[in-house]
């Protein structure tokens, strides 16, 4: 499946807040301050020590991760102090680099650029779960399941 995420830095009181959630929900801005040139460059390191991330060599400070069972995603770092993550994969992917990232900068979401719903570590977990869930042949108990 295509999937496109925005990674983004929230303020901390927007932490403790009950995620998943779409940005229109909530009455004040909860996104932090974008990251800067050193946290660029931190981010951008941490991702080229992530498993199977080999560098594109494209022009842009990106990044191909290729897993033999979980799918290709591109990440890029932008000059504006983004970080994007596109490409066909499974969530468990996209999950392990989110968390490999949170430990680079703390306070992150992760905003599923398709469905517009903004997910914080442990939302991301509770969809990987029910999405590897629905893999299964078959039924597993439901405290399993969630």
């Amino acid at each position: 499946m295509r999937r496109q995420f925005s990674i983004v830095r929230v303020k901390r009181e927007a932490t403790k807040w009950e995620f998943p959630l779409c940005w229109d929900e909530v009455a004040s801005c909860p996104l932090g301050a974008s990251f800067s040139l050193l946290e660029q460059r931190r981010l951008d390191t941490a991702v080229g020590c992530f498993p199977f991330a080999r560098r594109t060599k494209d022009g842009r400070r990106a990044w191909r991760i290729g897993s033999p069972s979980a799918g290709t995603v591109e990440v890029w770092v932008t000059s504006d102090g983004s970080v994007y993550v596109e490409g066909e994969t499974t969530l468990n992917l996209v999950y392990a680099l989110f968390v490999h990232l949170g430990e680079t900068v703390p306070e992150l979401v992760l905003e599923d650029r398709i469905t517009e719903v903004v997910h914080n570590e442990k939302s991301l977990l509770r969809l990987v779960r029910r999405e590897e869930a629905a893999m299964v042949p078959f039924d597993l108990p439901d405290e399993v399941a969630a």
